[in-house]
């Protein structure tokens, strides 16, 4: 009964793997579920078998990218909502390196990245998985963080702006990593070179998100008209 269960354990976590990297070429419309069925190497009654659906399938892998991404962005999160820190803005810039380490520098898959474009494109509910247990978490804590330091109110717009500002940009020299190497006339990323996007992303998110909202640049500039 023990062994049983193990191989069909071991069954539905190959069928996740392979799942991930036929939805990341094909997309969600354009893998048929004997495609799926084919590259795990089981017969098509065991898609339904063990998860439902070709759609079950498809949140089953999504689960297992945000799972992944919820234990590596963990520590980063924590560091942001750590109270003792005295120096709120290194403990900002620090945890902007490792979130940028994570996105940029990290060995994950390429299959999941490219999952993760296509469900982003389709706006869907593997989207929303993944990018709760991974931008999202970090996106929350990062506003609140810079919030803080700044004195604002975390829901200020402008500060919310700026923040989708900075994490989109960290996001695209992943996603976009050819367009990156390309205007960089790089041939690929080592450590050097990935040390030195780090810093240049910090230092513009550091100035983005640390300068006065928007509301009080406004005020200023209303009270000394010459500074406009």
């Amino acid at each position: 009964m023990d062994g049983r269960v193990a191989r069909s354990g071991e069954t539905r976590a190959k069928m996740i793997r392979e799942a991930i990297e036929v939805f990341a070429a094909l997309g969600y419309q354009g893998a048929s579920t004997r495609t799926l069925a084919e590259k795990a190497g089981v017969n098509l009654a065991a898609i339904p078998y063990h998860f439902g659906g070709k759609r079950e399938l498809y949140l089953a892998a999504a689960l297992t990218i945000a799972n992944y991404a919820r234990e590596r962005m963990a520590p980063v999160v924590a560091r942001l909502r750590d109270a003792d820190w005295a120096d709120q803005i290194t403990r900002i810039d620090e945890a902007l390196s490792s979130f940028i380490d994570l996105v940029v520098g990290s060995s994950h898959p390429e299959a999941w990245i490219s999952f993760f474009v296509r469900c982003e494109h389709d706006a869907d509910d593997a989207f929303r998985m993944i990018y709760e247990e991974s931008v999202g978490r970090f996106e929350r804590a990062l506003t609140e963080a810079v919030a803080q330091t700044i004195g604002c109110d975390a829901g200020d717009e402008s500060l919310r702006i700026r923040v989708a500002i900075v994490l989109a940009s960290i996001a695209n020299f992943r996603t976009l990593r050819n367009l990156t190497l390309s205007t960089l006339g790089w041939d690929q990323l080592n450590p050097d070179r990935l040390e030195q996007i780090n810093k240049a992303i910090r230092q513009f998110a550091l100035r983005e998100l640390l300068s006065a909202p928007a509301q009080v640049v406004s005020a200023s500039r209303e009270a000394n008209p010459q500074s406009k």
